[in-house]
């Protein structure tokens, strides 16, 4: 199976498993990996499996096609900007390529994902910033809902979405 290739957004999970803490830190390994502008140290990244955090995430994200209490573990990657940054422009850009590592490496485990958009979201990343008491310095890009899919079968499969009228040629 090409990872890559099969990564889908799964929006429902089997509630009564629970992805083993070694698991998640591997995906945040395999986040971790992802480039950097000017190798800054511009991410972190929360666990969250407690049920009541979830349910309150839920109310923010109501308008979302994702049931955020469908899952019942998720990772939120929070992008840090500091004065002595040398690229915080980029910061959110740093969030994206951890994002997609993440997502496409948990494919790999037969991880089911979704992302919730919240940055650049005003009222999303506010509300979320402001319920996991993030100092100013730092700001929710986006959670991930994560689990072990209900629907094993069609969950990760090919689409094939390319259309090579996509690319255009400079010589």
């Amino acid at each position: 199976m090409d990872i890559v290739l099969n990564r889908r957004s799964v929006r429902k999970f089997d509630l009564n498993k629970m992805i083993p803490h070694e698991d998640l830190v591997d995906l945040i390994k395999h986040g971790e990996a992802a480039g950097t502008a000017r190798r800054q140290k511009s991410r972190e990244y929360i666990i969250i499996e407690n049920k009541d955090i979830i349910n309150e995430l839920a109310k923010i994200y109501v308008k979302s096609s994702m049931n955020v209490k469908e899952c019942n573990q998720m990772i939120a990657i929070i992008g840090k900007k500091t004065e002595d940054m040398a690229a915080p422009e980029f910061v959110p850009t740093d969030c994206a390529l951890a994002l997609e590592n993440i997502m496409v490496y948990a494919v790999s485990k037969g991880i089911g994902t979704v992302m919730l958009g919240t940055y650049p979201n005003k009222d999303r990343f506010a509300a979320a910033n402001k319920l996991l008491k993030l100092t100013e310095d730092k700001f929710v890009f986006t959670f991930i809902c994560l689990g072990y899919p209900i629907d094993k079968d069609n969950a990760f499969y090919d689409m094939n979405k390319f259309d090579e009228k996509v690319i255009s040629y400079i010589k």
